[in-house]
């Protein structure tokens, strides 16, 4: 793999581990290209194995569930290096200003990516519409914090974090609801909702939106933590080591946290960030040790040309569909309604399409990459 100049100085793990989190995103969610589920009805029609069902859609952690904090994890990760390195170029004022300005346009972005803001439809827009309003809000906090704060202060902070949202959880109730605390018809996170949102809160039932900015907070203080073992000083195999542990520890304790406080995705629950950040740290550490020590590149290029303009392709996947790019070639226009993949069954054609629709994206991105064009926001 040939690195561009801009970029040859970078951990290429992280950027690998941002892409793989984009590319499930791209796989299971946006784009027009639901490559995880057209692949199971290929092989399996609609009787998928029970084990397949799980590793899809288990409420707790799945594939799909688990790029989102993948994702918010790595803006964690990157946090300690990036604002070292504007804190040695500019003063504390001049970066707390690109700090506000970059969150202000992450949930600007994160609205228009909703799909009612630029429609003018401003009575059905949703404030927490996608992961964009929520990276937002925890990238100025956790900017802050990281600023102004030691770097043991973070793990005290992190800590003291998920004790007390699962506090919050535990002890405070919805006004007039004596159910299930953790129920999707009322919850502390849904009268929180109603409150301050109305109308404009989360669309899909029994997810929570304004309370879930606190787990998304640790989410990225816990990338934070990872942060700094890969920026560290330390030799690369150490760092390698320390992956490892801080990755096994916080699977373990949330999934024994967990017998006692569910790992629940919808209301972004403490033991669900630490086993999704577990989860987030064991793959960076491999991909860290098999990239950055072993030098072993080249197979990951497909991944890391998302990870290097993730924000690009994540707001184009969310305003267009390209299978109709995609189409052109493999069928479904109207010049031809079945093309290449008409040969093929039903759910064969759709597989094929779905990876037309991603090489679509993959190859802009390519394009954008080859051409050094890089969105930062």
């Amino acid at each position: 793999m040939e690195l561009n100049q801009k970029i040859a100085d970078r951990v290429i793990s992280v950027d690998v581990l941002r892409g793989f989190a984009m590319f499930i995103i791209l796989s299971t969610q946006i784009g027009g290209a639901p490559i995880f589920r057209t692949f199971n009805n290929m092989v399996y029609g609609q009787a998928w194995p029970e084990i397949v069902k799980v590793i899809m859609s288990n409420p707790a952690i799945s594939i799909a569930n688990v790029a989102q904090p993948m994702f918010v994890f790595v803006v964690g990760v990157v946090l300690p290096f990036s604002l070292k390195k504007r804190l040695l170029k500019n003063g504390k004022r001049k970066v707390y200003t690109h700090v506000v300005v970059r969150s202000v346009i992450l949930f600007i972005c994160g609205l228009i990516a909703g799909g009612k803001l630029l429609n003018m439809q401003f009575d059905k827009v949703y404030w927490y519409n996608n992961v964009l309003e929520y990276i937002s809000i925890s990238y100025l906090v956790c900017s802050f914090i990281v600023i102004n704060t030691p770097k043991k202060a973070h793990y005290i902070i992190a800590g003291s974090l998920l004790l007390i949202y699962w506090c919050v959880w535990l002890f405070i109730p919805a006004p007039g609801w004596d159910g299930d605390i953790f129920s999707q018809e009322m919850n502390i996170g849904i009268y929180i909702d109603q409150v301050v949102l109305g109308s404009h809160g989360h669309p899909f039932k029994g997810w929570t939106a304004v309370i879930n900015s606190v787990g998304h907070i640790i989410q990225v203080l816990l990338g934070v933590l990872a942060g700094h073992v890969i920026f560290g000083k330390k030799d690369k195999t150490e760092k390698t080591k320390n992956l490892l542990l801080i990755g096994i520890v916080m699977v373990v304790a949330g999934l024994i946290w967990s017998l006692v406080y569910p790992v629940i995705g919808r209301n972004w629950s403490s033991s669900f960030a630490l086993v999704t950040a577990g989860i987030s740290t064991l793959l960076l550490a491999l991909l860290y040790h098999v990239i950055d020590v072993k030098g072993y590149i080249k197979w990951s290029f497909f991944f890391f040309i998302f990870g290097v303009n993730s924000i690009a392709i994540y707001m184009m996947a969310h305003t267009f569909d390209f299978r109709h790019i995609g189409n052109v070639v493999v069928g479904g226009s109207d010049r031809h309604p079945f093309g290449i993949s008409g040969y093929f069954p039903e759910d064969v054609r759709l597989f094929i399409q779905a990876l037309a629709a991603m090489a679509v994206m993959w190859l802009i991105m390519y394009y954008m990459y080859r051409k050094k064009t890089f969105i930062k926001i």
